[in-house]
């Protein structure tokens, strides 16, 4: 037999039950095939279909969503990046370079308006879905693959998982979790040796990705180092080593290949220092002097918020973890499960910040964990006194993830998007946000521009305008580093030289981010420009950041704000 066409089958990590053959009659000159209810192709499409369907039935009455900071923020890079911009330079961000050119793929794909960013969340959460369905698979066979990706498709629903905005977390998982699949086929299935080196190298240019969109998914190398160890064999201690060193090679050539692709971009743009800073110093500057308490206090609210009416799916991943001590699956494969676990919650741990889009993450290891518990229970039925856990673990998996979805109701079957998003990001400006853009898009004239003074670029996504300097982001000004007074210099003039239309000014805290220690130079004298040359003609004033009070038109001219936190949309004079 050919070596090139022949493939070796390992046994299933999984330990999954071997099919038997079934036994027929050959009739003389027909070969006898095995007969199987569902073809394995088949079965695939089958499984993404209903993911798909199930996934579009808990999303489409979230798309309409006013937009957040973050998802805008990277929209407008990415729109800067396809027009040949020079990252770190023209605009910038504390990322990685494909993160600015993952975007602007998205924003070319799906469109660069709220419509687009919402479908583009929606493809990259089927993405994670689809990645999660694979590593399933692998791990537990096609059913229990299919339950974990039902299950991360019902964590999506919930808003406060943030899968519902274009966060870079899910570009970064739509990556890696493919990366990872790549590998998963290696400990259960060999192919010849050159399949195995394309499928080291993709799972290496996959993960290496991940991690030049966000560098917290470095903990993903981490990761695969443990799943070439497992997957390294051979008699005796130097060939296992040498394998382990060869495999090591070809996946690392694979992860060096963006790695060099970002290095080029940046050398070819001049930008190297530049770069530096913004993925280096600024980070820790970013992070620094930050209460401890407060921040396990934000760990604690922020995990409230992820598990609410879907705390019943994270005990029975809680449970999965214990699941481990079950027979059921090969030594290496409860490593690999559990080393996927333990490297994904570390990707939210960086900066101790644990933001409720940093857990996007972890959501699909909680999900192959919720998966693993079933898996592990049909099993234990294997025994002839347990045989009962066998029949019911998936129609008692399929039960609690319809309860899941009934809890989960109010998320998926939400009546008002404003209410929502008051909830979700009280003191922010979101929802005003909105509305201000649709005023000014009622009157903009095709040649005037706008300014943001705050860190709210979604109204430039809303009205495809573009900021008048590089400093769109204004909490960026505010930290004290070696270019804040310069750069506020620049904003300044580019404001003044600009002097556009109109001007949104938030006197809101979450929207400059400002600290005691803060440079507000340039929050305090922008704002003496923009009073001595504008006047208002909204106003969103937050007595009540849950009910504020809108005024607009005539009234707007004589407004007094009743508190202390508040937007004003204002006309040049």
């Amino acid at each position: 037999m050919d070596k090139n066409k022949a493939k070796k089958k390992r046994p299933n990590p999984g330990a999954l039950a071997n099919k038997p053959i079934a036994q027929s009659t050959i009739a003389p000159g027909k070969v006898d095939k095995p007969s199987e209810p569902w073809k394995p192709g088949t079965l695939f499409w089958l499984h993404l279909g209903i993911i798909t369907f199930f996934l579009l039935m808990l999303r489409l009455s979230l798309m309409d969503l006013p937009l957040e900071r973050d998802e805008s923020a990277y929209a407008y890079l990415g729109k800067r990046a396809m027009e040949g911009l020079t990252p770190y330079r023209d605009f910038y961000e504390m990322k990685p370079p494909l993160l600015f050119y993952g975007y602007g793929l998205l924003d070319l794909v799906f469109g660069y308006s709220q419509a687009g960013l919402r479908w583009g969340a929606l493809f990259l959460t089927l993405l994670m879905c689809g990645g999660t369905y694979l590593i399933g698979r692998s791990f537990f066979g096609p059913k229990y693959g299919l339950l974990a990706a039902l299950v991360l498709a019902l964590f999506s629903a919930n808003p406060y998982t943030s899968m519902v905005f274009e966060e870079s977390e899910l570009l970064v998982m739509a990556l890696a979790l493919f990366g990872i699949w790549f590998l998963c086929r290696l400990l259960n299935e060999a192919g010849n040796p050159q399949q195995e080196r394309w499928w080291l190298i993709g799972a290496g240019v996959l993960i290496g990705s991940s991690v030049m969109v966000k560098q917290s998914a470095v903990f993903f190398l981490g990761f695969a180092a443990v799943f070439l160890i497992l997957l390294a064999d051979g008699a005796g201690f130097k060939a296992w080593f040498g394998k382990l060193v060869r495999q090591g090679l070809w996946f690392s050539a694979g992860a060096l290949t963006p790695v060099l692709l970002c290095a080029g971009i940046v050398m070819g743009f001049g930008v190297w220092d530049e770069f530096l800073f913004w993925n280096l110093e600024y980070p820790n500057l970013y992070t620094s002097g930050e209460d401890r308490t407060s921040e396990i206090n934000l760990l604690q609210y922020n995990f409230n918020s992820l598990t609410q009416r879907q705390l019943l799916l994270w005990v029975l991943a809680g449970l999965g973890v214990l699941a481990i001590a079950l027979r059921g699956m090969s030594k290496k494969a409860n490593i690999a499960l559990m080393a996927l676990a333990l490297f994904s919650f570390l990707t939210i741990t960086p900066g101790q910040r644990y933001y409720l889009h940093y857990w996007i993450q972890f959501l699909p290891a909680v999900a192959l964990l919720f998966a693993h518990l079933f898996f592990k229970l049909e099993k234990l039925g294997e025994k002839p006194n347990l045989s009962i856990a066998k029949n019911l673990s998936l129609p008692l998996a399929a039960l609690f993830l319809l309860i899941g979805v009934a809890l989960s109701s109010t998320h998926w079957l939400k009546t008002d998007s404003n209410t929502l998003m008051r909830n979700m990001f009280g003191g922010n400006p979101f929802v005003e946000d909105q509305l201000f853009a649709r005023i000014i898009e009622a009157q903009i004239q095709p040649n005037e521009t706008v300014a943001v003074m705050g860190s709210e670029p979604q109204i430039y996504v809303y009205l495809n305008r573009k900021a008048p300097s590089r400093h769109f982001y204004t909490a960026f000004l505010s930290r004290n580093h070696r270019f804040s007074e310069a750069w506020q210099n620049e904003a300044l003039e580019g404001l003044k030289t600009e002097s556009p239309e109109y001007v949104v000014f938030n006197i809101v805290p979450m929207s400059w981010m400002l600290k005691p220690d803060s440079n507000q130079g340039f929050y305090q004298n922008s704002y003496s420009w923009v009073m001595k040359n504008y006047a208002p003609i909204a106003w969103a004033d937050y007595v009540d950041f849950y009910n504020p009070t809108i005024v607009t038109d005539a009234a707007a001219s004589t407004y007094k704000p009743q508190s202390g936190s508040y937007v004003m949309l204002l006309k040049k004079k």
